[in-house]
C-alpha cells in the first residue's frame, strides 16, 4: 500500500525535460545561489554563490542561455581562509551589461564586523573591479543580507540591507549608485525599528517605483513599502502576511524541518514586480513561506497594484494564497522559495524545494510553476532538478541549503539556480541551474 500512495504522489508532480547543469563544478561546499539576466540580451545570465571553504565569493557567468558556465573569485582568495568571511550574494545586470555582486564581508573572520560591498565588471568574463564599501558602519555594528535590482527606466542600481546598530536598533537600509557601482549614495532607511528585521528583497516597476520588502521577526509579519524619489522617501509599511506561530528561539517565525534539521527554515520573501505591457502589468508580488504552530504550510503569494493596494492573497481575506498546495492527504514541506517576473510576457514564475513523495520529508526536489493570470492560478509543479537533494546524509554541509535560491526568467525561458546535494561524496554541495519553458509543464 506504502509503495502506491508514493508512485501516486510521486506523478503530481510532473518532471521537467531539460537537462540540469552543474554550474559551480568545485570542491568544498557552495549554497545561497543568486542570478540575474541581461535585460538586452537573454542568453546571458550571471549567478554567484558562497563558497566558505574558499574564503571569497564565487560568479558563474554563462553567454549561451545556461548551456554552459564559466567562474571566477569576485576577489582573490586569502591565503589562509579565516582572514575574510564572505556570504549573502546577490547579482545584477544593468542594459548597458554591467554586472554588479554584491556581498557583505568581514575581516577578520571572527572579530570583524560584516560590511556591505558591491564588485562590478564591465560585462561577462570581464575581470571584477575592486569591491566597493557601500556605506561605513560609523559605529554600527554589523550588515547582514543584502539584496540589489536595477532601475532599468533611469539606469539607477539599488541595494538593500539590514544594519543593526550599537544599541539594537534595526535598519532597512537603501542606497544606490548611477555611475555603475563606482559610488553609492548615503543610505536612507526604509524602516528603522527596535524589532529584529531582515531578508530585505528589492524590485523596480516600469516607471522606477521601488519597491522594499522584509521579514518583522519580532513582529511575525512580512512588510512591503515604496519609493518614487529614488529611494530618499518612503510610504507607510502595507503587510503581506501575519504568521500565527509560536516561536522557537533563535529561529523566531521559522521553523525546523526533518528535511533542515540544523537551521530554521525561514519564510524568505521575495518581491518581484510585473514590468512587462500584458494585462498585469505594474502588479507587485510577494512570495514567501506560510509557517504557523503546526509547521510548513507551503508557499504562498501576495499581490499587490503598484500603490500597494492589495489585489489577492493575505493581505486581501487574511487567508494565504498557496501556489502548489499538496493534497490533504500528503505530509511535506516546501521551502526557500524564490520568484520572478517575465518582464517579455508578464508570466510570473516560483520555484521551491519540495519534499512531496518522500513519506520522511528529507529528500527534497527543487521545482517550478508559474501563472498566467497574475498570481492566482499556478501551473502543476515540474521538478527542475532531476535528482532529489538531502541534507540530513553523512558529510552534509552544516549550512544545509543556506538561506535561499535564484531565478531568473526572460523571453518565455526561466533559469532557477539551486544547493543541490546529489553528490556530497565527491562535490559536497554544489550550484545546479536548468532551463524551463512553458512546454516542460505540458510533458
Amino acid at each position: 500500500m506504502t509503495r502506491i500512495v508514493l508512485v501516486a504522489i510521486l506523478l503530481l508532480v510532473a518532471q521537467a525535460g531539460t537537462p540540469e547543469r552543474d554550474v559551480s563544478n568545485l570542491p568544498g561546499a557552495q549554497s545561497e545561489a543568486a542570478i540575474a539576466i541581461d535585460p538586452t540580451n537573454a542568453r546571458v545570465l550571471l549567478a554567484g554563490s558562497n563558497s566558505f571553504s574558499e574564503g571569497t565569493m564565487r560568479a558563474y557567468d554563462s553567454t549561451d542561455g545556461g548551456a554552459t558556465w564559466r567562474t571566477s573569485t569576485v576577489f582573490p582568495a586569502p591565503r589562509h581562509k579565516d582572514a575574510t568571511c564572505a556570504a549573502d550574494p546577490g547579482t545584477a545586470i544593468d542594459r548597458h551589461g554591467r554586472q554588479y555582486y554584491s556581498f557583505v564581508r568581514s575581516t577578520p573572520c571572527q572579530i570583524g564586523h560584516p560590511h556591505l560591498y558591491v564588485a562590478s565588471r564591465a560585462g561577462a568574463g570581464a575581470a571584477w573591479g575592486t569591491p566597493v564599501l557601500v556605506a561605513p558602519l560609523r559605529g554600527a555594528r554589523f550588515d547582514d543580507k543584502p539584496a540589489i535590482t536595477v532601475d532599468e527606466a533611469h539606469g539607477r542600481v539599488y541595494v538593500a540591507w539590514t544594519r543593526v546598530t550599537h544599541d539594537g536598533e534595526y535598519e532597512i537600509l537603501v542606497s544606490s549608485s548611477l555611475d555603475g557601482g563606482r559610488t553609492w549614495s548615503v543610505p536612507h532607511a526604509a524602516v528603522r525599528t527596535q524589532d529584529q528585521i531582515t531578508y530585505s528583497t528589492v524590485a523596480t516597476s516600469r516607471r522606477g517605483t521601488l519597491y522594499v520588502a522584509w521579514h518583522d521577526i519580532s513582529a511575525t509579519n512580512i512588510e512591503i513599502v515604496s519609493s518614487t524619489d529614488g529611494g530618499v522617501h518612503f510610504g507607510t509599511p502595507s503587510q503581506v502576511v501575519a504568521f500565527a506561530i509560536v516561536t522557537i528561539p533563535a529561529c523566531g517565525t521559522g521553523i525546523v524541518i526533518p528535511a533542515q534539521r540544523l537551521t530554521c527554515v525561514q519564510p524568505d520573501p521575495t518581491v518581484s514586480v510585473d514590468t512587462s505591457s500584458g494585462p498585469y502589468s505594474g502588479r507587485v508580488y510577494v512570495t514567501y513561506t506560510l509557517t504557523d504552530f503546526q509547521g510548513d504550510k507551503g508557499i504562498a503569494v501576495t499581490v499587490f497594484d503598484g500603490s500597494l493596494r492589495p489585489v489577492a492573497g493575505y493581505a486581501v481575506a487574511h487567508t494565504a494564497l498557496l501556489i502548489a498546495p499538496a493534497p490533504a492527504s500528503v505530509n511535506a514541506d516546501q521551502f526557500w522559495p524564490t520568484s520572478a517576473v517575465d518582464a517579455a510576457t508578464g508570466d510570473l514564475w516560483a520555484c521551491f524545494y519540495d519534499t512531496r513523495g518522500d513519506p520522511k520529508r528529507t529528500s527534497a526536489f527543487f521545482s517550478c510553476t508559474f501563472s498566467r493570470d497574475g498570481g492566482i492560478h499556478w501551473a502543476r509543479p515540474v521538478h527542475a532538478a532531476t535528482v532529489p537533494s538531502n541534507e540530513t546524509q553523512r558529510g552534509a554541509d552544516p549550512h544545509e541549503y543556506g538561506d535561499y535560491e535564484g531565478l531568473a526568467v526572460s523571453h518565455g525561458v526561466a533559469h532557477p539556480v539551486w544547493t543541490d546535494s546529489r553528490d556530497l561524496a565527491a562535490r559536497a554541495e554544489e550550484i545546479y541551474s536548468t532551463s524551463l519553458t512553458v512546454r516542460d509543464f505540458s510533458r
